[in-house]
């Protein structure tokens, strides 16, 4: 029909190419890119929803000194320094790990679950990194925790199709 072909002309795969790193990710429908106007990383976009607030995706890339993510620890230690980083920021009161961390086949990726409470609400994130060439790259989902029950699906689907390229 062609309902179904105007869906997926929506959902196109977003690939990033560049002689130093590489990815694709395929955020859900009805997501616009776009750049945050200080740029803290090497590389950084964020999608955000354009029907549901509070709902984004942000995709970094930094080079690092590691060669892979057994380097920097296994999931849980690597969880663990996650929620750190996150009880540190300014507004957040509490971090939470929802489910255990997942590594990927021969600890390809990693991928969290958690949830942030602070003074912008209660949030639920889902987490995806790899390195591959000396280059972290971190998928951050985001939502309103109200909204997780929702969305969980599709940002685990999300989620999934982020990958570096080899």
């Amino acid at each position: 029909s062609a309902s179904a072909a105007e869906e997926t002309a929506t959902t196109d795969v977003f690939t990033r190419q560049t002689d130093q790193f590489a990815y694709q990710f395929q955020p859900p429908n009805n997501f616009g890119a776009g750049n945050k106007p200080v740029k803290t990383h090497l590389d950084e976009i964020n999608f955000k929803s354009e029907s549901v607030g509070g709902y984004q995706y942000g995709i970094t890339v930094d080079p690092v000194r590691i060669e892979s993510l057994r380097q920097f620890g296994t999931p849980e230690e690597v969880a663990a320094k996650v929620v750190l980083a996150e009880v540190n920021r300014d507004g957040v009161f509490d971090v939470t790990l929802m489910e255990d961390p997942v590594a990927g086949p021969d600890a390809s990726y990693y991928q969290l679950n958690y949830q942030s409470k602070g003074k912008r609400g209660n949030k639920r994130f889902v987490a995806k990194f790899f390195i591959q060439k000396q280059m972290l790259y971190a998928l951050t989902a985001q939502c309103k925790e109200d909204n997780y029950a929702t969305l969980s699906k599709e940002m685990l689907q999300a989620a999934e199709s982020f990958r570096v390229q080899f």
